[in-house]
């Protein structure tokens, strides 16, 4: 009997120990870190004028889908990889910044920040859409941040050759670019296609070939400003309101037809979408793509 009192006293005092061993290994380790992103978000589709409920991770998808170039041409992981990391930046900076889509009654809206498509939008193989999965998941939830805040950042698809210089996104010369396809693009519209989308000028004694001069260019390559008969254009307006590829245009009328000529693809700051797979393909990591872009904090 006194032997089985000492093993049933020995055994609970090695519970004891496990437990208060348990206790400590809990209190001792580090606290598990919690996501700043919603596991859902809404996004507003200006399309079809309706709202969509999603997982985080698919709107990521849907972002990278949206930027696949329409020559079919995919991206290495990597690059969809530190794509991903940027949409991550600007999702996160617009969650603490809610003002930004609050009209739409969504988290988002589909804009040059947030290019969602749904794959069934879009023909993407299923190659290419595991391709963008495994991208997603390399990505996690890293950011970007500025004194452990997020930013709001910019990437394009192709560079004029030489990136503009923006709040925490320096200036930077990308001369590969001018040789990347797609990076010359061209577009004609006709005297009276012109007229329509700049109505309430003044023709008065003005022929054509005269409608478009004084052309002012920044070191970017961007049209800062052009007389378009009695009004002042930029590059910007003229590049949303004919839906051309970059504010980097030059502009000819010849044979009755005004031709546009852009150089890039975006907004020409930031990371260049074409750099950043010429690095992947010389086994950049999406991180060290990133630093060569960014100089801010990866937050993994």
């Amino acid at each position: 009997m006194r032997k089985k009192i000492i093993l049933c006293a020995v055994s609970s005092i090695i519970a004891i120990a496990a437990v208060i061993a348990a206790v400590l290994a809990d209190i001792s380790a580090e606290p598990r870190k919690t996501s700043p992103f919603p596991d859902t978000v809404s996004v507003y589709i200006s399309d079809s004028e309706h709202i969509e409920q999603m997982s985080y991770e698919k709107f990521v998808e849907g972002c990278l889908c949206g930027i696949i170039p329409a020559t079919g041409n995919i991206y290495e992981e990597q690059t969809l990889a530190a794509a991903a990391v940027v949409i991550n930046t600007n999702a996160l900076y617009s969650l603490k910044n809610k003002n930004a889509f609050e009209a739409m009654g969504a988290d988002f809206a589909v804009c040059d920040e947030f290019p969602y498509v749904s794959y069934a939008d879009k023909a993407v193989n299923h190659a290419d859409r595991r391709l963008i999965q495994s991208a997603v998941k390399a990505a996690g939830k890293a950011y970007l941040t500025v004194d452990g805040e997020p930013v709001a950042v910019k990437m394009c698809a192709i560079s004029s050759g030489k990136t503009r210089e923006l709040m925490f996104m320096p200036s930077r010369a990308i001369p590969e670019d001018a040789f990347a396809k797609g990076y010359l693009t061209e577009r004609a519209f006709s005297e009276s296609k012109i007229l329509r989308v700049f109505s309430g000028i003044n023709l008065t004694g003005k022929e054509p070939s005269e409608w478009f001069s004084n052309a002012v260019y920044d070191e970017y390559g961007t049209l800062v400003s052009v007389d378009f008969l009695d009004m002042s254009l930029s590059g910007e307006q003229i590049r949303s309101a004919l839906n051309l590829k970059s504010s980097a245009i030059s502009i000819e009328y010849r044979d009755e037809t005004f031709f546009f000529q852009c150089k890039g693809n975006g907004d020409n700051a930031g990371m260049s979408l074409n750099a950043a797979n010429i690095a992947a393909k010389n086994q950049k990591s999406f991180d060290e793509i990133l630093a060569e872009f960014y100089p801010l904090e990866l937050v993994l």
